[in-house]
């Protein structure tokens, strides 16, 4: 028996799921959350941080998300350095450069979704709690979705926000290209002796990739992306020789260094859809992409998906009737791809770039960014482009 549905399901109850009910909500578009009926406890504080660009910061603060944030908990990044083994090179860039007050916003993963989680408390909107999704069906003018205990529920569009192993993606045939970099993210918290003054600090090695954000004032939270051959020999250090690696690779720029949390490891790989949607179906965030965190740009590349919905809702309310419309749907795919496929490339070709061995292309890179170094015009333009 076919049970009476809302307009928009967004399965997923993670960030963008959240943040994709926000945005719909303020059409007055009926939307059903799907989530799942049990989920674990947490046994440590997850220790993600993310880069927020002031773009996506805009959108969060119009949106009522931001105001949930302790301000405590929120760390401006006022500069970064961009450095390379490769003959030395470096390259700074500073907010003064543009005129901004901080090139990005430092929040943990627990605190952004709980001001999520406090923000979508205020919308009216129906929650369905089940482990198990069995299939879906699209017809001409809306999608079913069967769930557990033979539950059949209708809607005109399905938004897919289930993460990177994605049911809905697997379910509408969308096929995508996976590339596994072959390194694996080693995420934790260090305390320095020197104060950061929000400088975030990216380091590119031959055997992987040092990235630094500032969190409070004399702590980073860092994810070392580093290449799999040498993963066990990491793994197998003792806190006290891991420092003293780590040090090493910093050098005395913050001083001595302690570990404040344990190490966490999370594989790398690429995954880029051939399309966004299919019929009555609309994929965001990890869905829809995953990229290397080498630029700190996964969640910010998410949110812009949900942005993007947003603004198409915004300029025409003939969607608002009916969001699985195909020309709704064109023009998602088409507005998101150049976005998603220029991070992707990017993130990708600098991350096989400085972890050559090749001399020419290390020359090439020292080359390069002691050029960008010195012409204020070419840093502000690559400033503005990162920031949106």
């Amino acid at each position: 028996m076919i049970q009476q549905s809302s307009d928009v399901l967004i399965l997923g109850s993670g960030i963008v799921g959240m943040a994709s009910l926000i945005a719909i909500d303020k059409y007055d578009i009926k939307a059903t959350l799907l989530s799942e009926a049990s989920t674990l406890q947490k046994k440590e504080v997850d220790p993600r941080f993310y880069a927020i660009t002031p773009g996506v910061k805009t959108w969060l603060e119009k949106n009522g998300v931001w105001d949930f944030l302790p301000k405590k908990e929120v760390f401006s990044v006022r500069s970064i350095i961009v450095h390379s083994d490769k003959e030395h090179s470096s390259l700074k860039f500073d907010d003064d450069a543009v005129g901004r007050n901080g090139l990005a916003f430092i929040v943990n993963h627990d605190e952004l979704e709980k001001a999520f989680i406090h923000r979508v408390s205020e919308i009216n909107y129906e929650e369905i709690k089940t482990n198990k999704v069995e299939s879906l069906s699209v017809g001409a003018e809306d999608i079913k979705i069967s769930y557990a205990n033979e539950n059949i529920r209708q809607f005109k569009l399905v938004i897919g926000a289930d993460g990177s192993n994605s049911w809905l993606r697997s379910q509408s045939s969308i096929n995508f290209k996976n590339k596994d970099f072959d390194q694996t993210a080693i995420v934790f918290n260090i305390k320095t002796s020197k104060a950061h003054q929000g400088c975030a600090y990216q380091k590119f090695m031959y055997h992987g990739i040092l990235a630094l954000l500032p969190i409070y004032t004399d702590e980073f939270s860092i994810v070392y992306s580093l290449n799999n051959e040498m993963l066990k020999e990491y793994k197998s250090l003792t806190d006290t020789k891991f420092i003293q690696m780590l040090k090493n690779e910093i050098g005395e720029m913050f001083g001595d260094i302690s570990l404040t949390t344990k190490r966490q490891y999370f594989p790398l790989n690429m995954k880029i859809n051939e399309s966004l949607i299919s019929d009555r179906v609309l994929l965001a965030g990890d869905a829809a992409h995953q990229i290397h965190p080498l630029a700190g740009q996964g969640l910010n590349l998410g949110l812009r998906d949900v942005i993007e919905i947003d603004k198409l809702l915004g300029s025409n309310k003939k969607y608002h009737h009916d969001l699985g419309l195909k020309t709704f749907l064109k023009k998602y795919n088409r507005n998101r791809k150049t976005d998603i496929l220029t991070l992707s490339y990017l993130t990708d070709k600098l991350s096989s770039l400085f972890t050559s061995k090749n001399h020419i292309v290390d020359f090439v890179i020292n080359f390069g960014l002691n050029k960008i170094d010195q012409n204020q015009l070419i840093k502000k333009i690559l400033i503005k482009k990162a920031i949106h």
